[in-house]
């Protein structure tokens, strides 16, 4: 186990107890056996801590007072990892026992940066309700990271070594999609591995996305959008489609937002300039002349009032 690098599994967490025992077993439950745990409790005041300090000294337990954003806790609980490479598992969420071992060789062999795989969507019970699988195969694939973003944060990956090298980490400001920004940046400038297998079991509840949290999420791709093209201006021109999906899918989230605020003309005004780029904006956009309540539009969506 000597000869095999050490991948330091960072684990954030606040009031996650609920599914937590599991999260954690199915690290100790890799086939690939050197790693670490570095927990992350962000202020809970739940059952987590005493969770998690019942397992053995592989996990290294660490207490936030204040909780803090998602990527600043991230950002801390990089700065306590010995590993090679780094990953992200959240309390609700689950690896499949082959993950570390199928990306880590993965890594080794084509000295990637950042690596990613296919996720199984689970509900509250554990029971697989969509899959999402990879669709592109590794190398520069930032323009089809534009048009379809489809890298699950459970499935990455990530050099730390790279990361370290240039400054890069998780932008503190953000709020919902730190991950996204990160992503992009490291993806419009070099090589991605991408495994098509199924490696990690992500949990979608009911009331994973509140409506204020939504309304982040187009500003927040816009943010990542501009500050891409911002230090590379040339890709703008050299992805210009993928550009313009991109921008739309904010525009989209945008339009999201209005309708769990019950704002339907707000909604269709969102999505107007972007009917062009997709049939599914122009299907929404029409529904919302329908007299349909915002639930079976959402459900329609595939989300959900919290």
């Amino acid at each position: 186990m000597k000869d095999l690098p050490l991948v330091s599994v960072i684990m954030n967490c606040h009031n996650g107890s609920i599914y937590l025992q599991k999260s954690i077993n199915s690290i100790y439950k890799q086939t690939y056996r050197n790693w670490e745990i570095i927990f992350w409790d962000n202020a809970s005041d739940d059952d987590s801590a005493s969770i998690a300090k019942s397992f053995d000294s592989k996990l290294k337990y660490f207490f936030s007072k204040e909780k803090t954003s998602l990527g600043e806790a991230r950002n801390m609980a990089i700065e306590k990892a010995s590993g090679k490479y780094i990953c992200f598992l959240d309390c609700d969420d689950l690896y499949l026992s082959d993950k570390l071992e199928k990306q880590v060789n993965m890594m080794e062999r084509e000295n990637f940066v950042l690596s990613y795989g296919s996720a199984l969507i689970i509900n509250d019970r554990g029971i697989t309700i969509r899959k999402f699988p990879s669709k592109n195969n590794s190398g520069q694939i930032f323009e089809r990271l534009l048009k379809h973003y489809e890298i699950n944060m459970q499935s990455v990956i990530l050099k730390r070594s790279f990361m370290k090298e240039h400054k890069l980490n998780f932008l503190t400001s953000m709020q919902y999609c730190p991950d996204y920004n990160l992503f992009m940046k490291i993806a419009s400038q070099n090589e991605i591995g991408v495994i098509q297998d199924y490696v990690v079991k992500y949990r979608v509840l009911k009331d994973s996305l509140s409506s204020k949290t939504i309304a982040l999420v187009g500003k927040e791709i816009r943010l990542t959008l501009d500050g891409i093209i911002q230090s590379i201006p040339e890709l703008k021109k050299k992805y210009k489609k993928g550009f313009e999906l991109a921008y739309g899918k904010a525009n989209y989230y945008d339009c999201i937002s209005a309708i769990y605020d019950n704002d339907y003309k707000g909604a269709q005004k969102y999505l107007k300039p972007t009917l062009l780029l997709r049939l599914e904006y122009i299907g929404l956009y029409l529904i919302l002349f329908l007299p349909l309540p915002r639930k079976s539009i959402l459900s329609f969506l595939n989300r959900y009032i919290a």
